[in-house]
């Protein structure tokens, strides 16, 4: 299984000859290599990568539509005919099938129609956000890493200290571990949140 992009890996994506080299040892052990992609197209726009070609040799691929894309909620998979109705048949034995679901799949129409071509200002406001917050005394960024819409911050106090003040004051991101923050750009971040967000930071971390 590949996440692409990658959450723990800070956003980071797969370049498209790893994916290669991950789908051939993939087949020759026999194996179905399945495509975690709920940014699959974040890490479209960050690589520069068609989506059909980053995942042409995966057996399947699951796209969250309510991440970057900005539906209420939803998910596709994605695979050959077969597995797509042995997996129905799953969904139902697992009570995870919906009824008078046409409204979620509009919102989902939607987003793909609409919200693509979008999401290089999440990866712009991501790094905007990045690049001032390593400038402050006490956190620490790896600028490099910052490919796609998160931030993942490293604080010399605790994480969760810096998630209750700057939520105080309406700034929300997670704490991951003791030391380090994860901050999540999307469709609902404008430029204007970008600058609060970081007005917030500099009068907790200078």
């Amino acid at each position: 299984c590949i996440e692409n992009t990658s959450n723990r890996g800070g956003g980071t994506f797969y370049p498209q000859p790893v994916i290669d080299e991950i789908a051939q040892v993939a087949s020759g052990y026999g194996c179905a290599l399945h495509v975690d992609g709920a940014r699959i197209f974040n890490a479209a726009v960050a690589s520069g990568e068609d989506p059909a070609r980053m995942v042409r040799d995966c057996d399947t691929v699951s796209i969250c539509i309510s991440k970057g894309l900005g539906a209420p909620a939803g998910g596709v998979l994605v695979g050959s005919r077969q597995l797509i109705e042995e997996a129905h048949r799953w969904r139902k034995m697992f009570g995870g099938g919906m009824r008078q679901a046409g409204v979620l799949a509009a919102a989902g129409l939607y987003a793909l129609d609409h919200n693509l071509q979008r999401l290089p200002e999440d990866h712009q406001r991501a790094r905007s956000l990045a690049s001032r917050l390593c400038e402050l005394p006490g956190l620490s960024v790896d600028l490099e890493s910052v490919q796609s819409n998160m931030v993942y911050v490293a604080t010399e106090e605790p994480a969760s200290e810096a998630v209750a003040r700057l939520g105080a004051e309406g700034i929300d991101f997670l704490s991951l571990g003791r030391n380090l923050l994860r901050i999540v750009t999307h469709l609902h971040i404008t430029d204007e949140d970008i600058g609060r967000t970081i007005l917030a930071f500099e009068k907790h971390f200078n």
